[in-house]
């Protein structure tokens, strides 16, 4: 059997933000030490549901502060994204945490995420299937 962590990254109300990042890597640090497999963080934007914003950020450092466990993305959403970027940016992390970068793409569901980067939530099907993974 395999053992994973899965964050959203969740604001509670009266926690700092940087609480939320460093409870978040002192979990996976934890999970390391007693043996999961892997930990997973969610991509969300503009919400307190969610601080995963920059989620190739957290898990580069994550991945610095770590020996083994598995980093990854459930989901990045690649429509609000660069594709040339991203493809950047996940090999990047994928390099320097030695290969321990699973990635899980997704189209995402919330209109409002699609509304702060400007893109019509009505096209997120079409331009998901655009990407090609």
């Amino acid at each position: 059997m395999k053992l994973a962590l899965f964050t959203h990254l969740s604001w509670p109300e009266k926690i700092n933000q940087p609480s939320v990042f460093y409870n978040a890597v002192d979990q996976v640090h934890l999970a390391e030490s007693i043996g999961f497999d892997s930990a997973w963080f969610a991509e969300h934007h503009f919400t307190r549901y969610s601080m995963g914003a920059s989620l190739l950020v957290i898990l580069g450092h994550i991945a610095a502060t770590t020996k083994s466990i598995r980093l990854g993305t459930g989901v990045l959403i690649p429509n609000l994204h660069n594709p040339i970027r991203l493809a950047e940016d996940t090999a990047t992390v994928d390099v320097l945490s030695n290969g321990r970068l699973d990635v899980g793409f997704g189209r995402g569901v919330y209109g409002y995420e699609y509304g702060g980067f400007n893109v019509q939530a009505e096209e997120s099907q079409e331009r998901f299937q655009e990407t090609d993974l």
